[in-house]
C-alpha cells in the first residue's frame, strides 16, 4: 500500500530472487501523505471505482498516487496506464506536473513533453512502465490501446462514449482497473454511472462531502456560501446530482421529459418518412439526428455521431439504416465552398447520391429557443440516441472567469455537436403546424422514391 517512503522496487508481487536484485535499492520518498479520507479509499478501492468528491478534495493526487502504486505491482509486461481529462489541454494543465513531481526521483524514469507520456524500466524484467494523459474530446482516437488502469477525472464533462465504446474494452484482456472521480454536473452519464455501480461485487462507490471531511477550512466554505448559488454550492462542496446543471441551455425541458417518461423506447415507424438534421464538422466531430413525425408528436427514433469521418462514411451510413427517407437538412455552411476543391458540401453530397436542403443562418439565441419550444412535443429513444441525449442536457453556455458572468454563447465541448445538429431541427420546427404538414413538406413516404 502507499506511503510516504514508498519504494518503487520493492513488489511484493515479484518473482522469486528478483527483490533480491534491489537489496541495495535507495528507498525513494515520492512526496506524498494521504489525508485520512484519502488513505481510507486507497485501503478500500476495488478493479472499478466511483468516487465523487467535493472541490479540494484531493482527488486528482490521490488517484495519480495510486495508479503509480500499483503500476510497480504489476506482473504483466509493459503495464500501461491513462489519466483521462475531458480535454487533452486539461489533463495537461490538472495532472502533468503531478506526474513528473512523483516520478522524477525514481531511476531510469523520463517525462515526454510533447506526448505528455512518462516511461519508467523495469531492468530486472526488461520493459518499462507508461503513464500516458489524454482527452476524451475525441473517443475514436484512443481506440486500439491497452490498459492495465484508468483514471477518468471529472467524468461529468467527458463524452459519455469513452467508456463503453472504448475504455472498458480496453481494459478487458488485462483485467484493467478504472477510477471515476469528479464533482457533479447535474444528472447526466457520471450520475448513471453512479447509480449503475451501486451493488455491483467488484465496483466501490463513495460520495465525499465538504461538510463531512473537514479538508477545507469551515471558514472558507461559509465565505463560499456567501457568494454562490444553493444550487452551485451544493453541487460543488455538497457533491449533489440533484443541483440542476449551471447554464444548461436545456437542462430542465430534457428533466421533464424524463419524468413524463417521453425518453424511453420508440420504435421506427414505417409508415412514416424519416428526415435528418446535421451539423457539418471538418476536423472534429459530425451529428446527425433521425425525426419523424407522428400525429402531433416528434419522434426522435436515432442518432449518429463519430469523429474524423468524411461524407462518403455518413452516407454510407444512412443507407445502412432500415429507414425510408423524407428530406435531409444541413446547416448553412453546407453551402461554403472549399477553397482546395471549390465545391460546396452540398454538391459532394449530392455526388453521393444525396439530395439535401441547406436552412438559413439564424442567430443561435433564436435556434436555442426553437429548440425549447420543440421539445415539450418530443419522445426519443433512450438506446438509439443515448449520447445525442447526453449532449442535449450538457450543453451550456460558457462562463467567463475574468468577468464572472455567463456569456450570451455556447461552451464548445463534446456536447456542441450533437446539440447544432438538433438547433438545425429547431431552425425550421413550426409549432403552429402539426404531422405531415409540421414544416409545410409532405410526411408520407413515396414508395417509387429512391434517394440512394
Amino acid at each position: 500500500m502507499i506511503n510516504n517512503n514508498f519504494n518503487p522496487h520493492s513488489n511484493p508481487f515479484a518473482p522469486s530472487g528478483e527483490t533480491e536484485k534491489y537489496e541495495s535499492s535507495k528507498e525513494i520518498d515520492l512526496g506524498y501523505t494521504p489525508r485520512p479520507f484519502q488513505a481510507k479509499l486507497h485501503n478500500n478501492l476495488k478493479r472499478f471505482n466511483v468516487l465523487v468528491c467535493h472541490r479540494r478534495f484531493g482527488k486528482t493526487v490521490f488517484s495519480i498516487m495510486e495508479t503509480i502504486d500499483r503500476a510497480f505491482r504489476n506482473e504483466t509486461k509493459n503495464p500501461q496506464y491513462a489519466y483521462i481529462a475531458p480535454t487533452y489541454g486539461q489533463a495537461k494543465r490538472v495532472a502533468w506536473e503531478y506526474f513528473k513531481d512523483f516520478t522524477k526521483g525514481i531511476p531510469g524514469a523520463k517525462a515526454h513533453e510533447q506526448e505528455l507520456r512518462i516511461d519508467i524500466p523495469r531492468p530486472d524484467r526488461g520493459d518499462k512502465i507508461r503513464f500516458m494523459l489524454l482527452g476524451a474530446e475525441n473517443p475514436d482516437s484512443l481506440r486500439g490501446i491497452y490498459l492495465d488502469g484508468v483514471i477518468l477525472d471529472e467524468y461529468a464533462q467527458c463524452d459519455p462514449t469513452i467508456w463503453g465504446q472504448v475504455i472498458r474494452p480496453a481494459l478487458s484482456d488485462r483485467l484493467g482497473w478504472a477510477i471515476f472521480i469528479g464533482t457533479p454536473k447535474g444528472q447526466n452519464h457520471f450520475y448513471d454511472i453512479y447509480n449503475a455501480a451501486l451493488g455491483l461485487r467488484n465496483w466501490y462507490v463513495r460520495i465525499h462531502k465538504a461538510s463531512e471531511t473537514q479538508v477545507v477550512d469551515a471558514n472558507e466554505l461559509i465565505e463560499a456560501q456567501a457568494t454562490m448559488t444553493e444550487e452551485e454550492y451544493a453541487q460543488e462542496y455538497e457533491c449533489s446530482f440533484a443541483a440542476a446543471l449551471t447554464g444548461a441551455y436545456y437542462g430542465k425541458y430534457m428533466t421533464q421529459l424524463e419524468e413524463k417518461k417521453q425518453i424511453t423506447r420508440v420504435p421506427y415507424d414505417p409508415a412514416v418518412g424519416v428526415d435528418t438534421f446535421w451539423d457539418l464538422g471538418i476536423a472534429d466531430s459530425m451529428a446527425i439526428w433521425f425525426i419523424q413525425y407522428v400525429g402531433k408528436e416528434i419522434h426522435v427514433i436515432d442518432y449518429l455521431e463519430y469523429a474524423g469521418k468524411g461524407l462518403e462514411y455518413y452516407v454510407k451510413e444512412l443507407k445502412s439504416k432500415p429507414y425510408s427517407y423524407g428530406e435531409h437538412y444541413i446547416p448553412h455552411d453546407g453551402a461554403a465552398r472549399e477553397l482546395g476543391t471549390g465545391r460546396t458540401r452540398q454538391e459532394t453530397l449530392l455526388d453521393l447520391g444525396l439530395r439535401t436542403n441547406i436552412v438559413p443562418r439564424q442567430q443561435i439565441a433564436d435556434g436555442i429557443h426553437a429548440v425549447r419550444m420543440a421539445l415539450p412535443h418530443c419522445w426519443f429513444d433512450r438506446g438509439n440516441c443515448e449520447k445525442g441525449i447526453a449532449a442535449l442536457k450538457n450543453y451550456q453556455r460558457k462562463w467567463d472567469s475574468k468577468n464572472k458572468m455567463f456569456l450570451d454563447r455556447p461552451l464548445h465541448d463534446w456536447s456542441s455537436h450533437g446539440s447544432d445538429a438538433f438547433r438545425v431541427f429547431g431552425m425550421i420546427y413550426n409549432p403552429q403546424r402539426s404531422g405531415r404538414k409540421m414544416m409545410g413538406l409532405p410526411r408520407e413516404v413515396e414508395s417509387e422514391y429512391e434517394i440512394f
